[in-house]
């Protein structure tokens, strides 16, 4: 190996190994990932002082805390756009389906099994209950009978249940089945915006850069349909003030406007004593 400077070094990282022969995948990313590094080092002219502020960075990340049990690495990512443009690679060729999205890191798998219409979460004096009629259908538009749609959210405040001790368990979490239509009903409310948490090196980074933290408000979506790859989604609502500028930059087409109802006859028939609003959305899987 000849005496190492600036103009070989890159070479020399890269071509330290079989040249990809045991894993050519693995080699590919990694040569890609080591010439964007060093470039990006010689055009900021990263010193060395910087580069030992970036070690420490990583290292908080990497450290559990009681909002990450598992570190901020999944969080940063979030926040770096990082999760969704991984996300619009992998969707680029479904042009004429429901758009995928990221999951978030609080999905719980073996959600609770609910019937059709049923109201799957406390609804507070300060909820605007929400009432949605969902159709799962093909790429053809054939209907999807028997499809699994898992669904989790925050509450009117912004909070899901496993973030607040006073909120009941599986609070607006729940499974539903389509009904041989590809047919099925929810109870729900309009979830609030809320900020990812704050106190960690993500929050550090975001208060630096002057940027906000809050994610415009949204409900979870995930389909398992026989036949089907799992299929992960969220859906926005036009009416958050952060639809615009979702901290993790997530927010594409699939967006949607709400229905009010304030006659007195459609309230007292679902039970309720204020105005509610309702939503009709039929997802296309790829």
């Amino acid at each position: 190996m000849p005496a190492i400077n600036l103009d070989n070094i890159t070479d020399a990282v890269i071509n330290h190994g079989d040249g990809g022969k045991k894993n050519p995948r693995l080699h590919e990313i990694y040569s890609c990932f080591i010439k964007h590094m060093h470039a990006f080092q010689r055009e900021v002219n990263l010193s060395t002082e910087e580069l030992e502020i970036g070690r420490q960075f990583l290292f908080k990340l990497a450290q559990p805390s009681q909002d990450f049990p598992m570190g901020e690495i999944h969080l940063m990512s979030d926040c770096l756009g990082i999760s969704e443009t991984a996300v619009l690679i992998e969707d680029a060729i479904n042009t004429k389906t429901t758009e995928m999205n990221v999951e978030g890191p609080l999905y719980i798998p073996g959600l609770p099994e609910r019937e059709s219409g049923e109201v799957i979460g406390k609804i507070e004096d300060c909820d605007d209950p929400l009432f949605i009629h969902h159709k799962v259908v093909d790429a053809e538009g054939n209907p999807v009978a028997g499809a699994k749609v898992d669904i989790w959210q925050p509450n009117g405040e912004g909070y899901y249940f496993v973030q607040r001790e006073y909120l009941p368990e599986w609070n607006f979490y729940g499974r539903f089945t389509t009904d041989t239509n590809g047919e099925f009903d929810v109870g729900t409310v309009a979830p609030g915006d809320y900020p990812v948490p704050l106190d960690g090196p993500t929050g550090t980074m975001l208060d630096q850069l002057g940027r906000h933290g809050y994610r415009a408000a949204h409900i979870h979506y995930k389909i398992h349909a026989e036949g089907h790859e799992e299929f992960t989604t969220m859906m926005y609502f036009n009416r958050s003030p952060y639809v615009d500028s979702d901290t993790i930059f997530s927010v594409k087409d699939f967006r949607v406007d709400i229905e009010e109802h304030t006659d007195p006859v459609e309230i007292s028939a679902k039970g309720l004593d204020k105005p509610f609003y309702t939503l009709d959305f039929t997802f296309v899987l790829p």
